[in-house]
């Protein structure tokens, strides 16, 4: 407690810090001059009103936005020159002001968005129709609309190519990201992530309030820039910076919802387990007592006299299940009991101003989740500062400051411990805390109440982090940058659990193990030195664009762990490691990580017709091998806009068009630092007859290790049609993956389980196709974005292998397949008749009821020769398509996504609640109320008898159709009329998050949690409000 309450102290000075800076900017004075006014009604290109357009006066701190009706009414200085007014998607108009005029009527005319639009690169911005490769990019409110806690939730279904997979509904739960498919074994295949040019690990402490843009980096001319950090794309963010108004803006949103649980899973209801429980009862009892004239008609009583007296769950039911009611049982449904309606919270305020000389934009944003399971929770505090001020006309000085801190109440919600938890206990049984014995129903064995276990069990992580930055820009003179950045990123990260004793008792003896707890504190500290030189110029119908670099990086990990068991008792959740009757272990790893890079960029373009992008980038990392630390990342891209030759009509349906193509190679160092040194351990060892402490190799030296190569190639088309209502852009790409990371097993004599090695080659190959277009543009306004994307994955080398296998040997690697493809029997019925037995092949001990497979090799027999693929975990396609309408003052889009080809396997839930083998004391699917009793009594010829002797082999029977359609988002808002003199916006909304899902995933709750026992993702219900002040 006393660290917790210091760390949100250091947060609130440096809260307190930033606070006094911005109270000491805002207070200037600012020289008046004599004013009149003026007025005006700005129109879009149909005739109506542009509401929220910005009027501006030039050089001036005069600026107001059109309300409703379009019409404006601004305050100028009598000597104003220059009136500029702009609206999203039309070109900005600028008009002359005159003395003797005081109104001013515009008519916009829609922009080419597909041109003018502005798009982040590595270190740098271009136009997206001077982009040479492939870029995806989504707007700032696109991100907050959504308000996700985590903002690449956000990038589901908005970009093509990039696949967003939500493996955990918990509170502060991980996303994985994929773009252009998966391509590596064992390291990591997560993009690069930049905020404002610097690298960091992750944007769980992001602010989807503070995102001004995101681009996504695609194909290898583009990410190549980032050299041996590229290779699995790159995700560039820009942060809002304070626009370039004269006036201080406050801008405040709030958001409040409801979140419940988007899927139940169908499990036998109590009528149900009593029947199917009764029904295996009695077979046990017949079997066990039959011979002595035992019959499943017999009573309570009957069966006692035949047991000697013993209550045997597995031979007598329990008489009260006959009664009305169930007697005096509790009858409980545990999802229900676990799964709650929970609330989120989220505010975001910040305050910016921008004048000629200096900006700045401090922002300080709370989230606060509860999670739909008990005992769940994740808060996070943000602040973030972008301040840069001007001198001497040519020197620009700027800082980024962004602390944060959150705390992740993590208690796991164990699907497994949930959903097999039997619908019955007894009337004293207590289900939450407090209350004893939880659960203890004898025909529901000795199981605890997963309620107790939520509520009793503290599991908090608390993450304090601080990222900042400086820069220094010159311009040196015209067309020539220098720009010197220095970054620090600090991160600690304390994760503690306690297990009380209460919650793991010995049912038999009633005692309760040891208390235990756990403890584990990690701190990273990363440091950035960056030089730019950069160099624009145009002359005639030449225009050049050159830039140079150099960075150094440093990297610290440090990590330690405790644990201790036996408590004196469950009140004290903290230890002491000099305590001698604690059990403790204690352990601190330290690595240290370099690298070192030169990179140079040169951009040309010929009369807007023709452009070439050429890039280069040398990276050495202290991560591999002393002989493979360096390598070189060139690539290079041509595109030639067709649309700008003299022969293109001017009144073609095609009004622009440019084509292009790329090639480039990256890498992959995502493995952690020191992993190819050779490392010593603590060990014991024999001297003289005696034990010593000492130490030992723990791993190899890999002197050869490098990071993975990825060579890729990218030809692309973006084109407008219909006077650019229509936008279109293809692309067409082939990635080539070699020098696998993977940890090779190596042979027990050597004295070491695996080492790193380079091993294989990977291939991702497919096409993206991404439409906008304005489909209405009068008084009611639709446009749709819409996208697809097609990835072919395929294992085109394994070096020596033949086979890897992984995961429990239910996937393989294996040359020309894809990554990981499901590899097991292929489960194709039940032996539900006796002349099954004889018309297929089966197993040594094949019975009746049993899972029938495919005999793959038609020898026969059922074998491990058996075994076969029978799917892959990947998608062939993702798709998405929004929605928007707008009327008036009204705004409504609609998200939809779907993913289509891919395949997932069930350990648990489904493997877990779907096997023959598994115990009768809990509850089970609904389908086994269908499952094979006798041939008089087949069932649905897919669910087995419950005593099979095929349960413990892994087959397709827990393996689903990933394929789902899903209504992503749904938002409604509404722009409020107001004084503008005080609130210069509004808006309010009404937004529904997962709304709704087709699959065919019965095994667990989502066809995007990849099979495992994971929280289930809730449906979320928010309003809001935003203003601008």
């Amino acid at each position: 407690m006393k660290n917790k309450m210091r760390k949100i102290y250091d947060f609130g000075r440096a809260v307190a810090s930033i606070l006094s800076l911005l109270l000491f900017l805002l207070c200037g004075v600012t020289a008046t001059a004599q004013n009149r006014e003026i007025s005006g009604t700005v129109l879009d290109e149909t005739g109506q009103p542009a509401i929220g357009a910005t009027v501006v006066v030039k050089g001036t701190n005069s600026m107001t936005i059109t309300g409703l009706d379009g019409q404006f009414r601004l305050s100028v200085p009598k000597d104003a020159g220059l009136l500029e007014i702009s609206y999203v998607g039309y070109e900005t108009v600028k008009l002359v002001l005159n003395t003797g005029k005081s109104v001013y009527n515009v008519k916009l005319k829609v922009a080419d968005l597909a041109l003018d639009e502005v798009v982040v690169i590595g270190y740098g911005t271009a136009k997206k129709g001077n982009v040479t490769g492939s870029i995806a990019t989504l707007k700032g409110e696109k991100v907050a609309d959504r308000q996700n806690e985590n903002v690449l939730s956000s990038l589901q279904g908005q970009l093509a190519g990039v696949e967003i997979t939500t493996n955990s509904g918990a509170p502060g739960g991980e996303l994985e990201v994929h773009i252009r498919g998966a391509a590596s074994i064992n390291a990591s295949d997560q993009p690069l992530y930049v905020v404002d040019g610097i690298p960091v690990d992750d944007l769980n402490d992001l602010n989807a309030d503070d995102i001004e843009s995101i681009d996504v980096l695609k194909d290898a001319s583009s990410s190549a820039i980032y050299g041996s950090r590229g290779a699995n794309g790159v995700i560039l963010i820009k942060t809002k910076e304070a626009q370039k108004t004269g006036k201080v803006n406050v801008q405040f949103s709030a958001s409040f919802g409801i979140q419940q649980m988007e899927k139940k899973l169908d499990v036998l209801t109590p009528a149900e387990w009593i029947a199917w429980r009764s029904e295996i009862n009695n077979q046990n009892y017949v079997r066990a007592y039959g011979s002595k004239g035992a019959m499943a008609t017999d009573d309570y009583e009957i069966r006692l006299a035949y047991t000697g007296g013993s209550v045997n769950t597995s031979y007598i039911n329990d008489p009260r299940w006959t009664q009305p009611g169930y007697g005096d049982l509790m009858t409980i449904d545990w999802q229900d009991e676990v799964f709650r309606l929970a609330p989120k919270q989220n505010y975001t305020l910040s305050v910016s101003n921008s004048t000629d000389q200096s900006s700045y934009r401090v922002s300080l944003g709370y989230v606060d989740q509860k999670g739909i399971a008990i005992n769940t929770s994740y808060k996070r505090l943000n602040l973030r500062a972008n301040m840069q001020t001007t001198i001497f006309n040519r020197i620009t000085l700027g800082v980024n400051l962004a602390p944060s801190m959150s705390w992740n109440n993590g208690g796991t919600a164990d699907a497994v411990a949930v959903l097999s938890m039997v619908p019955f206990a007894e009337p004293e049984a207590g289900i939450y805390t407090g209350a004893e014995p939880y659960s203890r129903y004898s025909w529901a064995g000795t199981r605890v109440s997963p309620v107790a276990t939520l509520e009793r069990k503290s599991s908090m992580t608390e993450d304090a982090r601080i990222n900042t930055s400086a820069f220094i820009r010159a311009e040196l003179f015209d067309g020539l940058r220098a720009e010197v950045t220095g970054s620090y990123n600090f991160r600690s990260t304390q994760a503690r659990s306690f297990l009380p004793s209460s919650i793991s008792n010995r049912w038999n003896t009633g005692e309760g193990y040891y208390a235990t707890a756990n403890r584990t504190d990690g701190r990273n500290h990363s440091y950035l030195f960056q030089t730019l030189l950069n160099y624009d110029n145009s002359f005639g119908k030449h225009t050049v664009g050159a830039m140079a670099g150099f960075s150094l990086e440093a990297r610290t990990s440090y990590s330690s762990r405790l644990a201790a068991t036996h408590f004196p008792d469950n009140l004290v959740e903290s230890f002491d490691m000099t305590d001698v009757d604690l059990t403790t272990a204690y352990a601190t790893i330290g690595y240290p990580g370099r690298m070192a890079s030169f990179f140079g960029r040169l951009q040309y373009e010929y009369d807007n017709r023709y452009l070439m992008t050429a890039s280069i980038r040398r990276d050495g990392s202290s991560k591999f091998g002393k002989n493979k630390r360096w390598g070189i990342f060139p690539a290079v891209s041509l595109a030639y806009r067709i649309s700008n030759e003299r022969f293109w009509p001017e009144d073609f349906v095609i009004n622009s068009m440019k084509v292009r193509g790329s090639w480039g190679a990256n890498g992959n160092n995502s493995l952690s630092d020191g992993a190819a040194l050779g490392l010593m351990s603590s060990a014991n060892y024999s001297l003289g007859g005696s034990l010593m402490n000492g130490y030992a190799m723990s791993s190899l030296d890999v002197e050869d290790l490098t990071w993975e190569k990825v060579y890729s190639w990218n030809v692309g088309a973006d084109f407008s049609l219909f006077n650019s209502r229509l936008s279109v852009s293809l692309d067409y790409y082939q990635k080539k993956t070699s020098d696998l990371l993977y940890k090779v097993t190596m042979p027990g004599i050597i004295g070491f389980s695996d080492m790193w090695d380079n091993v294989g080659e990977v291939q991702n190959k497919g096409f993206e196709l991404e439409l906008q277009s304005q489909n209405l543009t009068g008084s009611v306004r639709w446009s749709t974005s819409f996208n697809i994307a097609y990835n072919k994955n395929e294992v085109t080398d394994l070096g020596n292998n033949d086979k890897i296998f992984s995961n429990s040997n239910t996937q393989v690697l294996m040359v020309g397949q894809p990554m990981r493809s499901f590899y097991m029997y292929d489960a194709v019925g039940v032996y539900q008749y006796s002349e099954d037995l004889r018309k297929y092949p089966v197993r040594k001990g094949t019975a009746l009821g049993d899972v029938r497979y495919r005999d793959v090799n038609d020898d026969g027999v059922i074998n491990d020769d058996d075994r076969t693929l029978v799917g892959k975990p990947n998608p062939d396609f993702t798709f998405g398509m929004t929605n928007k309408l707008s009327w008036k003052a009204f705004d409504l889009s609609v998200l939809c996504t779907a993913q289509f080809g891919g395949m997932l396997y069930s350990m648990s839930p489904g493997r877990y609640m779907d096997n023959p083998g598994m115990a009768i004391s809990q509850n089970v699917f609904s389908w086994w109320k269908n499952m094979w009793r006798s041939e008089e009594e087949p069932g649905d010829g897919k669910t087995p008898a419950l005593n099979s002797t095929t349960g413990e082999l892994r087959d397709t029977r827990w393996l689903y159709s990933s394929d789902y359609i899903r209504i992503k988002n749904i938002t409604l808002g509404y722009k409020l009329p107001l004084n503008r003199k005080i609130v210069r916006n509004a808006r309010v909304y009404f937004t529904v998050e997962n709304v709704w899902m087709w699959d065919k995933y019965d095994g667990g709750y989502s066809p995007e949690n990849k099979g495992n026992n994971a929280y289930p993702q809730a449906r979320t219900y928010t309003i809001g409000a935003n203003f601008s002040f």
